[in-house]
């Protein structure tokens, strides 16, 4: 990591490796939750899955935007693999021609996250440089992961004068919904969650708190 600045064949070797590896633990759904990695999807040969059992996190949410009503200037922020596939634009230009769409690589924004830098004191600066063409904006989409630590200081810098898309509440929906209709959500478990890294550092150690809000144990995993 961070994928954001990575090479398409090195994400797709990356998607292959690790769905390969999730379908060994008899995962019964892939959720991509990485922007950059979901731009490659449609590219990976090897993935064990259906496509319908891989959730990524582009489609939902461009079929959400492309359905609604209610905004028509969105802004669209992530890292520059995300914004430079130009995925979301292409997407909701089919589906919904009548949007005006603004899309900024915002790259800075995460190791600032990361490093737990995240009152407005240090970020307003930084978004008044991403933020410049975002005036007329009515809805953000944060196209990054990390993004959703800070939807309250972008919707702050704006004097909440626009809506910040809360992204990981509708991709949940969208896994509940695939589990639901495909009989295979389970109401309780007894399973543990298991954590999986290529590579464990004491900086990832203290992200990972950051974002789970809790210590969780990770196992070292290399991947073929």
């Amino acid at each position: 990591m961070p994928y954001g600045d990575k090479s398409e064949d090195a994400l797709i070797s990356y998607v292959e490796s690790i769905t390969q590896f999730l379908n060994r633990k008899n995962c019964k759904m892939v959720v991509v939750a990485c922007n950059s990695a979901a731009t490659v999807i449609s590219k990976v040969k090897n993935i064990p899955y259906h496509p319908n059992q891989v959730i990524e996190v582009i489609s939902p949410i461009v079929k959400l935007i492309a359905e609604q009503v209610k905004f028509k200037n969105i802004g669209i922020i992530g890292t520059r693999k995300t914004i430079g596939s130009g995925m979301f634009n292409k997407s909701l230009e089919e589906r919904k021609p009548s949007l005006e769409i603004v899309a900024k690589a915002t790259p800075l924004l995460v190791p600032l996250i990361e490093e737990g830098f995240i009152e407005k004191e240090l970020l307003f600066p930084v978004f008044k440089r991403y933020f410049k063409d975002f005036a007329n904006c009515e809805l953000i989409i944060p196209a990054c992961t990390h993004y959703p630590i800070i939807y309250k200081q972008i919707e702050a810098f704006f004097d909440n004068g626009l809506k910040v898309l809360h992204t990981p509440k509708i991709i949940a929906e969208t896994v509940e919904a695939y589990l639901q209709s495909n009989s295979l959500l389970n109401k309780t478990s007894v399973l543990q969650d298991e954590y999986h890294l290529s590579d464990i550092t004491s900086e990832f150690l203290r992200e990972a708190t950051l974002f789970l809000g809790e210590e969780v144990r990770f196992q070292k995993t290399l991947l073929n």
